[in-house]
């Protein structure tokens, strides 16, 4: 006996200094030679479990509580297990005969709460947390998990004041720092979360969840190198978080790093099948990569795990659209008005879908950036033609240019007075309501004009030639990854100054016209932003030039619209207005187009624009 007893507590003492295997054998020990010793099985069982055999543990605790139905532990520890065990209801049995034998045990209803946390009931997790507390009084983490509870109410003040009373009570107790900063992250004070993560971090450095959190702190200020960097921490610690994968895909997406994206995606689908964010981003990246096929797979599916994803039903139709597939792109295109938590726009009047318009007046709304207006806003005269009114509603800035547009009644510039009208529909939905596809596209040029003489006579050159370099980033929706994408750095575009008699002109607007200054341009480039008012000014200027040369921006429709020779310059994975695999546009007869053949090669774009220059300025 005396043995046994020595034995036993040299299992404890083994086990409280993390000896496990060596507090294990001991307690075989033991039960070789008392098979129903009590101590020993419930040593047993806690090893199991701290080892995650939970089958075994389970075992050890069910004799201990055959031989001791009054085993207020076992039965606590039994609970937990069966509850890591999904067995949830048996769990919460065990618990409540835990707290019967001792209702003084403040771990059984610590332990109990998180039971009802994990099942929603955080009213019931609050009150055992609460008496958890009210029993020891110094309990550090059943502060921090009462925080938790109290979150998920969003009684945020008060659990904001659990989880300081957590780490007051014990500052090296980890998790109410990254709760902390999970809160206040949650409340848009990022650079206070980003503390605390930090000081999680300094007190769990192998901790994977401090550094993904962090990562999407950086992530949402717009640092991607730094949240590039910590994501790849966070995934060296734990390989298993399908979350940090797409994420990290994201950003490197954004950096075009597209082949990298790809693999990340494909290993957050592979922990997370039933992932749909995961497969919309893959295909985000695949269509990026110009592989339309394979990106058009990926959208469907993700709508295939969740039939109301707006923006996989978006990419969906973008895609389609790219492949020249237009009629069920422009129905998937549709979904637009659902991204991000949006709606179509609440107008009194119904919108029009395809019905009769003799006699009626539409109002038609532009909508997203002007380059999208200049572009759709031909599809105005079909309405005229079918026996509508048409008024326009449109930004200021093209409220004189589109007075120009055959069949507009009437024009008025956003935030004005409407008119009265009997339907309504968005500018970017008449493709959809007139069943356009290629072969019916309205492509004769110009639609627009002029309304004025140009704001200044420009010199009397043999070639003329504007130039864009920089689009806007003032779309919401991936906006600035598209407007870094987009933008050919200004050097890069300078080396088109090689080319002998021609003239250059900036019709660069935005703060992107003082380039010219800062890279030392403006004796060779002559500077039109302060003369383009509105796009009717620009109108008149683009009419006295030989040439536009632009990236993708509102100028390029412009002098697409007007019937103008253009030359576009386009990145990797373009727009899908632009199509894929063609240097010609079905939109503008007069435009050409130069594509990237690398992600972010602008370099060999200017060369090939160079070479066309050349003949065509020397002609």
């Amino acid at each position: 006996m005396t043995n046994v007893s020595q034995a036993i507590q040299s299992a404890f003492q083994a086990y409280q200094s993390k000896k496990l295997l060596e507090a294990e054998w001991l307690c075989q020990t033991v039960l070789q030679q008392q098979p129903h010793h009590i101590s020993a099985l419930f040593l047993s069982g806690a090893i199991a479990q701290q080892t995650g055999r939970l089958d075994t543990a389970i075992a050890h605790y069910q004799k201990v509580i055959t031989l001791d139905p009054n085993h207020f532990e076992a039965h606590n520890n039994l609970a937990i297990a069966l509850q890591a065990r999904g067995e949830w209801d048996a769990a919460a049995t065990h618990f409540r005969r835990s707290s019967e034998l001792n209702p003084h045990h403040a771990p059984t209803h610590f332990n109990w709460g998180n039971l009802l946390l994990k099942q929603q009931d955080y009213y019931g997790a609050i009150a055992h947390y609460q008496q958890a507390i009210q029993l020891k009084p110094n309990y550090a983490k059943a502060y921090n998990n009462l925080g938790n509870a109290l979150k998920h109410l969003a009684q945020l003040e008060v659990a904001m004041a659990q989880f300081q009373q957590a780490i007051a009570l014990d500052p090296t107790y980890a998790e109410p720092y990254n709760n902390l900063g999970s809160l206040l992250q949650e409340q848009g004070q990022l650079e206070a979360a980003m503390l605390w993560y930090e000081r999680f971090i300094d007190l769990q450095p192998q901790n994977a969840s401090g550094y993904y959190n962090l990562a999407t702190i950086w992530q949402a200020l717009d640092r991607p190198e730094a949240a590039i960097a910590t994501y790849q921490q966070a995934l060296a610690l734990h390989p298993d978080q399908p979350e940090a994968h797409n994420n990290l895909g994201i950003l490197l997406q954004n950096q075009e790093q597209t082949a990298a994206a790809i693999t990340h995606f494909q290993q957050a689908i592979a922990l997370k099948p039933d992932f749909a964010d995961a497969y919309n981003n893959l295909g985000i990246s695949f269509q990026q990569h110009n592989q339309l096929d394979q990106a058009i797979t990926q959208y469907h599916q993700a709508i295939h795990l969740n039939a109301n994803f707006a923006e996989a039903h978006l990419n969906l139709g973008m895609g389609l659209l790219a492949a020249g597939d237009w009629q069920p792109g422009w129905t998937e295109y549709e979904w637009r008005w659902y991204c991000n938590n949006g709606q179509p726009r609440s107008l009194p009047k119904p919108q029009w879908q395809g019905s009769e318009l003799q006699g009626k007046t539409i109002l038609i709304h532009t909508e997203q950036g002007l380059g999208d207006s200049i572009q759709f806003i031909r599809f105005v005269p079909l309405l005229a033609e079918r026996g509508a009114n048409v008024i326009v509603e449109c930004q200021p800035e093209l409220d004189r240019l589109f007075q120009t547009v055959a069949g507009v009644t009437q024009v008025v510039p956003v935030g004005n007075l409407l008119p009265d009208y009997d339907l309504h529909c968005p500018l970017l939905s008449l493709p959809h309501q007139l069943g356009i596809a290629l072969a019916n596209l309205p492509t004769d040029v110009p639609y627009l004009a002029a309304v004025e003489a140009a704001p200044t006579q420009l010199s009397d050159a043999p070639f003329k030639v504007g130039i864009v370099w920089a689009g806007s980033h003032l779309k919401p929706q991936r906006a600035l990854w598209t407007y870094r994408v987009k933008s050919c750095p200004l050097p890069t575009m300078m080396q088109l100054a090689t080319v002998a008699q021609v003239q250059f002109y900036s019709l660069q607007v935005g703060h992107h016209a003082t380039d010219l200054v800062a890279n030392g341009c403006s004796e060779q480039i002559t500077d039109l932003s302060p003369l383009l008012t509105d796009f009717a000014a620009t109108a008149a200027i683009v009419t006295q030039l030989d040439l536009i040369i632009s990236v993708d921006t509102a100028v390029a429709h412009l002098a697409g619209a007007l019937g103008k020779t253009v030359w576009v310059l386009l990145p990797y994975g373009a727009d899908w207005r632009w199509m894929t695999d063609r240097d010609d546009s079905p939109w503008y007869p007069t435009m050409r187009l130069f594509r990237q053949t690398s992600p972010g090669d602008w370099n060999s774009v200017i060369q090939q624009v160079i070479h066309a220059l050349r003949a065509v300025a020397q002609t």
